[in-house]
């Protein structure tokens, strides 16, 4: 599988098709400019930071930060910043920045869809996979049984020698499932058995912010990179698809984010002090605004789907109109920075969280807070409504509370480490609560008691099988058939999710391969297709009479351009034909492999603990 992902980054191009002269092209326009000022350091024989410019699909395989280029999205490209030196990588790195013209030459040339050449066609920018949008926003429990995972693969990614800070966490309106963000991976557990559901890859680092949305059909994750990347993504729950990803041009880690009720928007913050709300149809930026005067810190779409509210670490909270993105109301009051923002279930009020250690909760109607409740003398980390309207906060005192009309009603400590979120789950009878050194606990919320741990770091199958394996032979030795039995059925299901997590990567290699073969089957027969129009151009042009030398000179010299370029196509045609073929046969013995694992899969699912042979 290495091999065929190397292949498919190494040939990977645009779709080639119309022939326009004046549209901006990498052969015409950009590769110049390269040739002047960065091939020296960023070619096949001299890869500086992995990068090679000297082709469009050298280019869109990127060097070691990534893709160089997204079709149609200048401000996300890697290269428009770099060129422009709005990052803390600059090139040329050893001389002062490119004309302003050339810089707008590759801005329009990126803008326009990567055109390689005249005769090529402009690269689709991604899409959404499905309309996500709701016509009614339900408010109460959506009809039918809650979602809850299928049969994810629960193969964590990561695994870290110790925990970190997990603000990432979520429980879903309806079901019994929580959602932990780690280390590039969503964690799914239910709530109930505590059994693992799915590990959801999190590649682009660190999740920061999760929420569900208010179906519970859908969960989104905020996060990144610090410094250096963030990105937003959605899940349906179900199925663990990624359906839309936004946020390509944040220069950091997004901090908060959600997706509106209707789930038509999805709106992202962070340390560059906007909000930006994007349209999940079209994934494009709908609305940016500038309001905060430091980072946002908290956001919330409102149950009603009428409001946005957003908050920053200067105190600052703000209620945007969801339809316009215009701001509706501004609140002051706190001292310092609000570090999570709940809406009632009822979109009548909001309630705030602060490190000035109180919990705000503000009217929207009468632009005011009803209510100051001194919450955590040392601050304030989170709230959350449950349903029924109560409030849990989570404090830099190391405790957890429960609020019931502004009184306490249940309190929590917990003094081995401080408590950085605290959820109700969908039925309100218990709370999750992660803390500072990467627990995440579960406590019953009636009794008080604790209710188990959650593993925001599952060990890798292979581990978990092997313990599952010395429990059984144990059992078997001492004689115990009820453990036995208990230890059998075990190993049998850790086989099944062992054999389901192989299945699920070599399916996920094989869509990889067809999307790639189409691609360069696509760009094959486009490159033939400009081979033929170069052919005919080329025969009218020798069909002039030229009578001067001028004339007959700049005849020679169209007709060897057009017969450069239509070379150029002709080994782009077989290049991509040869590539196409190759991987092609690679797709046969990949699918031939996701069947072997399928057989070994169902055979894993059929296998009855009864039949396990006795030691």
């Amino acid at each position: 599988m290495r091999a065929v992902r190397l292949l498919l980054l190494s040939v990977v191009c645009p779709v080639l098709a119309a022939f326009a002269q004046d549209k901006v092209t990498f052969d015409d326009h950009v590769l110049p400019i390269f040739r002047n000022a960065c091939l020296k350091c960023h070619n096949p024989d001299k890869l500086k930071g992995d990068l090679d410019l000297t082709t469009v699909a050298a280019l869109l395989k990127g060097g070691g930060s990534g893709p160089g280029a997204i079709s149609g999205d200048p401000s996300g490209s890697k290269l428009l910043k770099v060129i422009t030196h709005d990052d803390e990588m600059k090139m040329p790195s050893e001389s002062s920045k490119l004309p302003d013209k050339e810089i707008d030459l590759i801005r329009k040339w990126i803008a326009g869809g990567l055109l390689e050449n005249s005769g090529s066609k402009a690269i689709p920018a991604s899409r959404p996979k499905v309309d996500l949008y709701l016509n009614v926003v339900a408010l109460g429990k959506p009809d039918g049984p809650p979602p809850m995972p299928g049969e994810l693969s629960i193969e964590a990614e990561v695994r870290p020698a110790r925990g970190t800070p997990l603000t990432a966490l979520a429980a879903s309106p309806w079901a019994p499932l929580a959602a932990i963000g780690a280390p590039r991976q969503v964690v799914l557990y239910h709530t109930g058995t505590r059994e693992l559901l799915g590990v959801l890859p999190f590649f682009e680092g660190f999740p920061v912010d999760l929420k569900f949305s208010r179906n519970g059909r859908l969960l989104l994750a905020g996060g990144g990179h610090a410094g250096k990347s963030g990105k937003v993504v959605v899940w349906d729950i179900a199925t663990g698809d990624r359906i839309i990803a936004v946020g390509d041009d944040e220069f950091d880690a997004v901090q908060a984010a959600d997706i509106s009720p209707d789930q038509k928007w999805i709106a992202l913050g962070g340390q560059s002090r906007l909000v930006k709300i994007y349209s999940t149809k079209t994934g494009e930026l709908e609305h940016k605004k500038k309001k905060h005067t430091d980072w946002v810190t908290a956001m919330e779409f409102s149950p009603d789907n009428q409001h946005l509210a957003t908050a920053d670490r200067n105190g600052g909270i703000t209620v945007w109109e969801t339809a316009t993105g215009q701001e509706v109301i501004t609140f002051a009051g706190h001292k310092a920075a609000v570090n999570g923002l709940a809406w009632r279930p009822d979109s009548t009020m909001l309630a705030s969280a602060s490190e000035d250690g109180t919990v705000k909760i503000w009217k929207t109607s009468d632009n005011q807070s009803i209510r100051s409740i001194t919450a955590h003398d040392k601050g304030v980390l989170s709230v959350h409504y449950a349903m029924d309207g109560r409030l849990v906060t989570a404090g830099r005192d190391n405790k957890v509370v429960i609020w019931n009309k502004g009184e306490k009603a249940a309190t929590f400590p917990d003094t081995n480490a401080l408590p950085v979120r605290a959820r109700f789950t969908g039925a309100g009878t218990q709370l999750l609560v992660s803390d500072f050194t990467g627990r995440v606990k579960l406590w019953n919320a009636e009794s008080g008691k604790p209710a188990g741990e959650l593993d925001a770091y599952p060990p890798p199958l292979a581990e978990r099988l092997a313990r599952a394996q010395k429990s059984l032979s144990e059992a078997l030795v001492a004689g115990d058939a009820t453990a036995a039995d208990a230890a059998r059925a075990n190993v049998e299901k850790l086989k099944v999710a062992q054999a389901s997590a192989a299945l699920h990567r070599a399916k996920t290699d094989l869509a990889q391969n067809k999307a790639g073969h189409e691609r360069l089957v696509a760009e094959a027969a486009a490159a033939k297709e400009s081979v033929e129009k170069l052919g005919k151009e080329i025969a009218e042009a020798k069909k002039s009479s030229p009578k001067t030398k001028t004339e007959k000179d700049e005849l020679a010299k169209k007709l060897k351009k057009l017969s450069d370029r239509q070379k150029l196509a002709q080994t782009k045609s077989a290049a991509a034909k040869s590539a196409a073929d190759k991987l092609a046969r690679e797709i046969a013995a990949a699918q031939s492999r996701v069947d072997k694992l399928a057989a070994a899969q169902q055979r894993a699912k059929t296998a009855s603990p009864a039949k396990s042979a006795r030691l």
